[in-house]
């Protein structure tokens, strides 16, 4: 079954529905199981931090093997009231945390991470970098030619925010990128917070 067909019918979606279409999961519980369910085996989160979601993912998907991506490096213009010596913590405590787990660690920027992958190499990737236009987007264009054909592209934090320390620009970027590369149907994990996104590679 295509990985389209297979939505449709796990959620008894119709086809040629508006997008976005709001599902009914979270992705804590509902997400890494669709993700399991297509059986998918390999996949990269991008913006890692302490390794809460990778683990996530590795616990939900049995035989996973995960690329947990991020630079664990402060850099002016994102988080800046994080310290390093903070930051070094968080790649130590994500270390230890994804050890039993089938996960690499790739101390890297995003973008640069991208190129030591394949074209089609991957069954999903999980956006949740810097959430300002800019890096938005250039995560976008390093990482869809990542996944393969049937493979899902998706992201967290699908609201819009600005002003004060933490900007988010993930909810524009997303519609504008889906619209300008004429992607339909696309979807929001709705029951969180702070909801996610995801199509079809």
């Amino acid at each position: 079954m295509e990985t389209l067909e297979f939505i449709l019918d796990r959620f008894k979606l119709k086809s040629g529905m508006r997008p976005p279409i709001f599902l009914s999961i979270s992705r804590e519980n509902g997400y890494p199981e669709l993700l399991r369910d297509l059986d998918f085996k390999v996949g990269a989160e991008i913006g890692v931090e302490r390794g809460y979601y990778s683990e996530t993912l590795c616990k939900h998907i049995p035989g996973l093997k995960l690329y947990s991506v991020d630079p664990w490096k402060a850099y002016r213009g994102y988080r800046i009231h994080v310290s390093q010596s903070k930051i070094d913590g968080f790649y130590d405590e994500a270390k230890t945390r994804l050890a039993p787990y089938n996960a690499t660690l790739v101390r890297e920027f995003s973008v640069d991470a991208a190129k030591q992958f394949e074209d089609g190499s991957l069954d999903f990737v999980y956006i949740d970098g810097n959430h300002d236009s800019v890096n938005i987007a250039m995560d976008l264009h390093a990482w869809t030619p990542k996944v393969r054909a049937g493979g899902i592209i998706s992201g967290h934090d699908y609201i819009r925010k600005r002003g004060g320390k933490y900007t988010c620009h993930v909810k524009d970027v997303i519609q504008a990128w889906a619209y300008s590369h004429a992607i339909n149907p696309w979807f929001v994990v709705q029951h969180d917070k702070s909801p996610s996104w995801f199509w079809i590679a």
